[in-house]
């Protein structure tokens, strides 16, 4: 390959900074990111922001009601489908739908011709069905961190033009582009994308996972030594495995290719043959839909049809040998395939009101509490219950009352921050987790919430109108005044202080005031 003039990195970052050609993200973009930085910014913000743009609006519908949510009802407004899907997933696909439509403006040279984005989209597919299959808290975060992976080829394209991209289509697999790059530029798009990110003003978790996933060594070591504190070696060993399995599928999904992207998932996350045969199945299954959504195809029909039996015969030989007797392996495989019915059951989201469930809110409420203790700042806990719901649902029927729930759901999530956690606790019980939050702060959203909530009519017949009010009870950690030894005793005080609303008449907010140092 000829040699030319390399460049090294700063150069490198000022012909970024200033090239003309260089994608850009469209301004309704730009401004999320910018609110995204303000933790106290309310959902109706955001909602205001993303109305600018029509197109991306109809995609956040249409993903709020597609097979990646599945909801038993159809989200009908804008709003609704920020508060089912949750604010961090509403950012990170809208930064997704935006990065699909850039190119490099390079006419014959334009990367749209190669598999650049065929590789990126199911590279991001196969981290975001990854993060569901490990339970990760973020799913969507996975997705954007995959779709950006390498988004420094389409800046390497816009600055060095057709010859890059001829490199690009000339190099056999993703190792061999890394170390064409290097040889003949003096930088890859791995740092390319990186500075690219920075200079859009992404979370350094988004920018640091392009870097780290490209580094297998560094990937597996996290895993072996458990340094992922951060959530940044968990997300980057997480894209790597993905793009492992996107060149899998390009290149045929042929057992052999499954068989070695799993040996990289074993490696880099410690995932097993029944974990990957889910997977595989998730993705395939989703498939239509993540096409729909980013308006192209991802894969040839009949290669995503032979899939299934790859994957599938993957898992049956792997457990074949492992059992070491066939009568003993086809008793495995049923319960394996029994397990995985039960994991394709469970969600993170109540499907009725789009909330957290309550088994990812244990888990969430554990880790805040961690995170309490350890930067010494307050931590409150609402429990919110409706107040005479029965009799509401007795009187007009379940149906009626689903929407009730649904509604007052979205009021309360409306009112929520950046930072907040909502879930739906059972029934018509709610909890709200607030970081960073005292008593007095939390009162006031707690206020606000049951506000939008009294002011809304629940049903509307002739000239009556139907309210609902709820009763709500605040606990409050504040590290050196108040002592709760366990997550579970802060929830606990914060529903004791809700039955003594309910006590003293109802439709108010009670704070929990024992353990006062």
């Amino acid at each position: 390959m000829a040699s030319m003039q390399k460049l090294d990195e700063s150069q490198i970052i000022a012909q970024l900074k200033y090239c003309k050609r260089l994608p850009t993200l469209p301004a309704v973009a730009l401004q999320l990111v910018e609110l995204a930085e303000d933790s106290s910014a309310a959902l109706d913000e955001f909602a205001k922001v993303i109305a600018f743009d029509p197109a991306l609006v109809g995609k956040l519908m249409r993903t709020a009601n597609s097979s990646f949510y599945g909801l038993r009802r159809k989200v009908s407004s804008l709003s609704e489908a920020i508060g089912f899907m949750g604010l961090n997933a509403t950012i990170s696909l809208s930064l997704s739908f935006s990065l699909r439509g850039l190119s490099c403006g390079q006419g014959d040279g334009d990367l749209d011709d190669t598999n650049y984005w065929s590789r990126s989209l199911l590279t991001a597919l196969a981290a975001r069905t990854i993060a569901i299959e490990l339970r990760e808290l973020q799913p969507e975060d996975f997705l954007l961190a995959g779709l950006m992976q390498d988004i420094g080829v389409l800046a390497m394209a816009a600055m060095l033009g057709n010859p890059y991209v001829t490199l690009y289509k000339n190099s056999p697999d993703h190792a061999s582009l890394l170390e064409y790059e290097a040889a003949r530029y003096g930088f890859d798009h791995v740092r390319a994308g990186e500075q690219l990110l920075k200079h859009w003003r992404l979370p350094a978790h988004i920018h640091e996972s392009v870097w780290r996933s490209h580094a297998p060594a560094d990937c597996a070591q996290d895993r072996r030594t458990e340094d992922c504190s951060d959530g940044i070696g968990r997300l980057s060993a997480c894209v790597a495995t993905a793009a492992c399995i996107a060149d899998a599928w390009i290149e045929g999904a042929s057992a052999d290719a499954l068989n070695a992207a799993f040996r990289t998932a074993q490696s880099f996350l410690d995932i097993n043959a029944e974990q990957y045969q889910n997977i595989i199945a998730s993705m395939r299954d989703e498939m239509p839909a993540m096409e729909a959504l980013f308006e192209s195809e991802l894969v040839d029909p009949a290669v995503l049809q032979s899939i299934g039996d790859s994957a599938l015969e993957l898992l049956t030989v792997r457990n074949l040998h492992l059992l070491q007797a066939s009568a003993v392996a086809d008793g495995h495989i049923q319960a394996l395939e029994q397990r995985i019915a039960t994991l394709e059951m469970q969600t993170q989201r109540d499907s009725l009101t789009g909330l957290y469930n309550r088994d990812y809110l244990e888990r969430k409420l554990a880790q805040e509490f961690d995170l309490a203790l350890h930067s010494q700042s307050p931590f409150s806990v609402v429990f919110i219950d409706i107040d005479l719901f029965k009799s509401f649902n007795d009187s007009f029927g379940h149906a009626v009352g689903d929407q009730v729930l649904a509604t007052v759901a979205h009021r309360i999530l409306t009112i929520s921050r950046q930072t907040d956690t909502v879930a739906r606790y059972g029934g018509e019980e709610f909890v709200v987790l607030l970081p960073h939050t005292d008593v007095d702060a939390a009162r006031a959203i707690v206020e606000q919430m049951l506000k939008s909530v009294r002011e809304t009519p629940y049903l509307i017949r002739g000239d009556a109108r139907a309210h609902i009010t709820f009763s709500a009870g605040i606990a409050a950690l504040l590290p050196g005044r108040t002592a709760f030894s366990t997550p579970a005793a802060l929830i606990d005080a914060a529903d004791s202080a809700l039955y003594k609303t309910k006590g003293a008449g109802r439709g108010h907010i009670t704070v929990h005031d024992s353990g006062l140092a």
